[in-house]
């Protein structure tokens, strides 16, 4: 699945790397590209985070908190407040999501109400978590039509919260929904992945990201849907062949960093698409366009160096508490003296496909060890 995650986070890192370099007047992807760049992402790196996560649905409440949500709210909060504080350093861009600017108090003071940080995606894997745990002993057919209901409602603008964090969670529960339900069926798909049935993927993304991008047509429920969908079946089944290519083995590198690339890119882009603006202006589109992609080589290989750097200081990833546990646990300290969980473990914060990142040295934040075992 790494080499999924690594095509997802490119382009998660080309879409804002051109909203930021249009805010700064670079002009270069046509924004309906914007459109098409959403399908992907997002919808399999919850559909990721699903197939790891399925066990924590059948965990007690307790252990879902002390193993999934207190490590994933800690990463979301910690980092929320290292985002506004350079937003206020940096003048200039913004990073506001469209409610509240970045560098405003209360955009910090809401965060566990009010997702309106560009950190949304790790406040959904919360979400997502405790409403999969929360609804596990639905049907799994009614489970997944419920969220695709949602999903198509949000997505047609029938539903609308006025916050895009929680659009969004309503908009993409389906594909974390259907990850932890299926999972089984998921993985044995991509163990028989066919030509048969990635040309059929194809297919059906082609038809409606056309159909999205040439056509006002995003009000059309359950199309926004299908486009995901088809997006996310044809990365996966393209990825079990392209992960096989030596030349390619970059794009799984970049997947196990998947993580630490979504969390600094921005504190890379911003900067660097301001200073753009400044210096250039106006260009040309096809010099734009030379741009976005020169900035979203760099702003991954910059993340992955400052990623080396910050995995050093494991308080940013893992809750103290989770430190001391596991390191008094290291020295034979039984469970019974309370240093310990009663399932005998305790979970770092997870990358964006449900995985733990773990905090005995940097290279282990990066092995994507499951969370659940």
């Amino acid at each position: 699945m790494n080499f999924a995650k690594g095509v997802a986070i490119a382009m998660v890192v080309l879409y804002h790397v051109t909203l930021y370099l249009q805010h700064a007047g670079i002009m270069g992807l046509p924004s309906r590209m914007k459109l098409v760049l959403e399908l992907f992402p997002m919808p399999v790196f919850f559909l990721i985070a699903g197939l790891f996560g399925a066990r924590a649905a059948t965990w007690s409440l307790g252990n879902l908190w002390r193993r999934r949500l207190l490590p994933v709210l800690y990463l979301y909060i910690v980092w929320s407040v290292i985002r506004f504080g350079f937003y206020l350093l940096i003048p200039g861009l913004s990073g506001e999501l469209g409610e509240l600017p970045a560098s405003n108090p209360i955009s910090l003071a809401l965060i566990l109400i009010w997702p309106s940080s560009s950190y949304w995606f790790i406040y959904a894997l919360a979400v997502f978590a405790f409403a999969a745990w929360a609804l596990h002993k639905l049907p799994p057919v009614v489970h997944v039509v419920l969220a695709a209901l949602l999903s198509s409602a949000v997505t047609a603008g029938l539903v609308n919260s006025g916050n895009i964090g929680w659009n969004r969670v309503g908009a993409l529960y389906v594909f974390y929904a259907f990850g932890v339900l299926y999972a089984p069926r998921v993985f044995d798909a991509v163990a028989k992945v066919s030509v048969q049935r990635t040309l059929l993927a194809a297919a059906a993304l082609a038809a409606s990201a056309a159909i999205l991008f040439l056509l006002p047509t995003r009000w059309v429920p359950f199309l926004v849907l299908l486009g995901q969908a088809s997006a996310v079946a044809l990365g996966i089944l393209l990825s079990a062949y392209l992960a096989r290519l030596r030349m390619l083995s970059f794009v799984s590198t970049m997947g196990a960093e998947s993580l630490q690339i979504y969390l600094l890119h921005l504190f890379v882009i911003v900067p660097v698409a301001g200073l753009l603006g400044l210096a250039l202006g106006g260009v040309h589109r096809g010099v734009g366009i030379a741009i976005q992609f020169g900035l979203v080589a760099f702003a991954i290989v910059a993340s992955l160096l400052l990623s080396k750097l910050t995995t050093k200081v494991r308080w940013l990833y893992v809750p103290p508490i989770i430190k001391r546990k596991r390191a008094t646990a290291a020295a034979g300290v039984p469970a019974s003296a309370g240093t310990t969980d009663s399932v005998g473990t305790t979970d770092a914060p997870t990358n964006p496909d449900g995985r733990t990142t773990a905090v005995t040295t940097p290279r282990t934040i990066a092995r994507d060890k499951e969370i659940s075992t």
